[in-house]
């Protein structure tokens, strides 16, 4: 756990960078810092390893004062990750990697073994072990980076917007990927960031900060987005908000109906049923996985779906996973649907039913009305 109690830096021209500031980082969890630029969100970060020291107050680490330990020592017991990975060009991957546990006394061998470990753990192949860090792409990179942290298994873990530098793609499955190794390793950590959905992504608990670094509000995700403190929360969240808390609902309960939904070998004579009661059918293949949309209108007269023009049919859009996605999935699902139907699927991606945009308002209704959010990350 890191806590900050009364935390303020003040520089000497009179500058505040961060306001006196009462904050809890809970173990195993991922706590995540948003703001502007100038709201001392990064000056907070770097304190807690004493890259700057506070002008007042105090930060604990499972109840012991950073400033007990010399600065070296704290750090070596401390993972940090920043922008651009921040990695040694002159080194190989796994040299990059072994640096701590080689600064902390282990042997050659130990610390090689751990790190081939986490090279594989954060999704890299043991070929990229002997490459120079211009050798790898940016997100390969980050990942180096984020292995080089934990290498040493250390219980803190700070990222300093990580992700930043990173193209939208590379940036999602970073998200991903720090979500699925917090699953396995349940690190404390402390995240930095200016973009409020990466923090809502992320955060277990998201602190918004204002310029001067004056902490705004410190809530979880959900409760942020539901009832934002003030004037000033609401702006940084910005309008979509009520469809960004939808993430917190499970999509378990929309109701789905399998009546549009026909597999490329159905009977003709059920494909004409069919027809006459839909105004789209989703057409899906042998292992019920989503083929396209078919207006009613274009069915051949003689119900066979094999002949079909391929130009017919039209994109599905993207499915969502029933249970496993949130209610915002599926809304998105069905907005994006040229039939304005959502389409889930099972895990194997096979369809289950479709649901409209209609059908989705009890479900949506239910979350506006406060009902206890279930996370689906």
């Amino acid at each position: 756990m890191i806590s900050f109690q009364q935390v303020g830096k003040t520089y000497p021209d009179g500058t505040v960078a961060v306001a006196a500031t009462d904050l809890t980082a809970d173990s195993g969890r991922i706590t995540v810092l948003v703001g502007p630029s100038g709201s001392g969100k990064t000056t907070l970060l770097r304190m807690v390893n004493r890259m700057i020291d506070p002008t007042s107050g105090s930060i604990l680490i499972d109840g012991v004062d950073v400033k007990s330990k010399p600065a070296p020592e704290l750090r070596r017991g401390i993972g940090y990750v920043i922008q651009n990975a921040g990695l040694f060009p002159h080194r190989t991957v796994l040299a990059n990697i072994m640096t701590v546990p080689r600064l902390l006394g282990w042997s050659k061998e130990r610390a090689r073994e751990k790190s081939m470990e986490l090279l594989l753990t954060v999704g890299l192949e043991a070929e990229h072990a002997q490459r120079y860090p211009y050798q790898l792409s940016g997100g390969q990179q980050q990942r180096v980076g984020v292995a080089r942290a934990l290498v040493a298994d250390p219980p803190v873990l700070l990222m300093d917007e990580p992700f930043s530098a990173v193209d939208p793609v590379v940036r999602k499955d970073l998200q991903t990927e720090l979500l699925r190794l917090q699953s396995e390793l349940e690190k404390t950590i402390l995240f930095v960031t200016h973009d409020i959905d990466e923090a809502i992504l992320l955060g277990d608990k998201v602190a918004v900060l204002n310029t001067g670094g004056v902490l705004e509000q410190f809530d979880s995700p959900s409760e942020l987005l539901a009832k934002p403190k003030n004037e000033f929360v609401e702006g940084f969240l910005g309008v979509d908000r009520g469809v960004r808390r939808l993430s917190f609902f499970s999509s378990g309960a929309v109701p789905l109906r399998p009546e549009p939904v026909v597999a490329i070998d159905t009977p003709a004579q059920e494909v004409l049923a069919r027809r006459s009661a839909q105004p789209w059918l989703l057409v899906v293949d042998t292992e019920r996985k989503p083929v396209g949309w078919l207006l009613a209108d274009h069915v051949p007269a003689d119900g066979d779906l094999g002949k079909v023009a391929a130009g017919d049919l039209v994109s599905y859009g993207h499915t969502f996973t029933v249970e496993a996605e949130s209610l915002r999935a599926a809304l998105d699902s069905a907005v994006l649907s040229p039939s304005s139907r959502a389409v889930g699927v099972d895990a194997h991606g096979a369809v289950v039913g479709v649901a409209s945009v209609e059908e989705l308002v009890p479900a949506i209704r239910a979350a506006q009305d406060g009902s206890s959010p279930e996370s689906s990350r």
